[in-house]
Protein backbone atom coordinates (compact mmCIF):
# COMPACT_ATOMS: atom_id res chain seq x y z
CA UNK A 1 0.00 0.00 0.00
CA UNK A 2 1.41 3.38 -0.87
CA UNK A 3 -1.23 5.96 0.16
CA UNK A 4 -2.39 6.38 3.75
CA UNK A 5 -5.24 8.69 4.72
CA UNK A 6 -6.12 9.07 8.37
CA UNK A 7 -7.46 11.37 11.06
CA UNK A 8 -5.28 12.34 14.01
CA UNK A 9 -5.99 14.10 17.30
CA UNK A 10 -3.46 16.37 19.08
CA UNK A 11 -2.02 13.59 21.27
CA UNK A 12 -0.88 11.77 18.11
CA UNK A 13 -3.51 9.04 18.11
CA UNK A 14 -4.63 8.15 14.60
CA UNK A 15 -8.04 6.75 13.73
CA UNK A 16 -10.22 5.96 10.72
CA UNK A 17 -7.22 4.96 8.62
CA UNK A 18 -7.44 3.98 4.94
CA UNK A 19 -4.56 2.46 2.97
CA UNK A 20 -4.59 2.01 -0.79
CA UNK A 21 -2.27 1.71 -3.77
CA UNK A 22 -4.62 3.78 -5.93
CA UNK A 23 -4.27 7.54 -6.27
CA UNK A 24 -7.91 7.94 -7.32
CA UNK A 25 -9.15 6.07 -4.25
CA UNK A 26 -6.80 8.08 -2.02
CA UNK A 27 -8.13 11.33 -3.50
CA UNK A 28 -11.75 10.20 -3.08
CA UNK A 29 -11.20 9.22 0.55
CA UNK A 30 -9.36 12.50 1.27
CA UNK A 31 -12.26 14.48 -0.27
CA UNK A 32 -14.83 12.46 1.69
CA UNK A 33 -13.02 13.22 4.96
CA UNK A 34 -12.90 16.93 4.08
CA UNK A 35 -16.69 16.96 3.69
CA UNK A 36 -17.34 15.72 7.24
CA UNK A 37 -19.09 18.68 8.86
CA UNK A 38 -18.99 17.13 12.34
CA UNK A 39 -15.20 17.64 12.39
CA UNK A 40 -15.29 21.37 11.54
CA UNK A 41 -13.69 23.57 14.25
CA UNK A 42 -12.39 20.47 16.08
CA UNK A 43 -8.71 19.89 16.91
CA UNK A 44 -8.47 17.06 14.41
CA UNK A 45 -6.04 16.78 11.50
CA UNK A 46 -6.45 14.84 8.28
CA UNK A 47 -3.27 13.37 6.79
CA UNK A 48 -2.60 12.26 3.22
CA UNK A 49 0.69 10.36 3.04
CA UNK A 50 2.40 8.66 0.10
CA UNK A 51 5.19 6.20 0.97
CA UNK A 52 6.07 8.03 4.19
CA UNK A 53 5.98 11.45 2.48
CA UNK A 54 3.23 13.77 3.68
CA UNK A 55 1.36 15.25 0.72
CA UNK A 56 -1.25 17.23 2.67
CA UNK A 57 -2.32 17.95 6.24
CA UNK A 58 -5.76 19.47 6.75
CA UNK A 59 -6.64 20.93 10.13
CA UNK A 60 -10.36 21.10 10.71
CA UNK A 61 -9.86 24.08 13.04
CA UNK A 62 -7.86 26.09 10.44
CA UNK A 63 -9.46 29.11 8.80
CA UNK A 64 -10.53 28.72 5.16
CA UNK A 65 -7.88 29.85 2.70
CA UNK A 66 -4.94 29.09 5.00
CA UNK A 67 -2.23 26.56 4.15
CA UNK A 68 -3.61 24.03 6.64
CA UNK A 69 -7.13 24.13 5.20
CA UNK A 70 -7.47 21.99 2.06
CA UNK A 71 -11.22 22.44 1.49
CA UNK A 72 -11.68 23.50 -2.13
CA UNK A 73 -7.95 23.07 -2.87
CA UNK A 74 -7.48 19.31 -3.40
CA UNK A 75 -6.42 19.94 -7.02
CA UNK A 76 -3.34 21.77 -5.62
CA UNK A 77 -1.94 18.62 -3.99
CA UNK A 78 1.47 17.71 -5.42
CA UNK A 79 0.71 14.09 -6.30
CA UNK A 80 3.75 11.89 -6.98
CA UNK A 81 4.75 11.23 -10.58
CA UNK A 82 4.05 7.85 -12.12
CA UNK A 83 1.05 6.27 -10.51
CA UNK A 84 1.80 2.80 -11.86
CA UNK A 85 3.36 -0.07 -9.98
CA UNK A 86 3.76 0.32 -6.26
CA UNK A 87 6.77 -1.16 -4.49
CA UNK A 88 9.87 -2.74 -5.93
CA UNK A 89 9.69 -4.45 -9.31
CA UNK A 90 9.62 -8.25 -9.14
CA UNK A 91 12.72 -8.28 -11.33
CA UNK A 92 15.07 -5.52 -12.36
CA UNK A 93 16.48 -6.12 -15.84
CA UNK A 94 20.07 -7.31 -15.52
CA UNK A 95 19.85 -7.19 -11.73
CA UNK A 96 19.71 -9.57 -8.85
CA UNK A 97 18.53 -9.59 -5.28
CA UNK A 98 21.31 -9.05 -2.71
CA UNK A 99 21.40 -8.63 1.04
CA UNK A 100 23.55 -5.75 2.21
CA UNK A 101 24.46 -4.45 5.65
CA UNK A 102 24.51 -0.69 6.08
CA UNK A 103 25.11 1.55 9.06
CA UNK A 104 22.22 3.75 10.25
CA UNK A 105 23.55 6.90 8.55
CA UNK A 106 23.87 5.12 5.18
CA UNK A 107 20.36 3.71 5.51
CA UNK A 108 18.98 7.18 6.23
CA UNK A 109 20.83 8.66 3.24
CA UNK A 110 19.68 5.88 0.90
CA UNK A 111 16.10 6.24 2.12
CA UNK A 112 16.22 10.01 1.53
CA UNK A 113 17.78 9.68 -1.94
CA UNK A 114 15.25 7.01 -2.92
CA UNK A 115 12.31 8.92 -1.40
CA UNK A 116 11.58 6.06 0.98
CA UNK A 117 12.94 3.26 -1.24
CA UNK A 118 16.35 2.22 0.13
CA UNK A 119 17.24 0.11 -2.92
CA UNK A 120 16.52 3.02 -5.25
CA UNK A 121 18.61 5.29 -3.01
CA UNK A 122 21.56 2.89 -3.24
CA UNK A 123 21.23 2.79 -7.06
CA UNK A 124 21.15 6.61 -7.21
CA UNK A 125 24.20 6.89 -4.95
CA UNK A 126 26.15 4.33 -6.99
CA UNK A 127 25.31 6.12 -10.24
CA UNK A 128 27.01 9.24 -8.86
CA UNK A 129 30.34 7.48 -8.28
Amino acid sequence: MSYRIYLQIPNGSAFERTETGSRSIAESVFRAFLERDELDNKEVSLYLVYQRTTLAVHRFDAAPGTTNNWQGRVEEIAWPEGHGQVGRPTELEGGGRRNVYLDAVSIARARKLGKGNISEGIRIALSRV
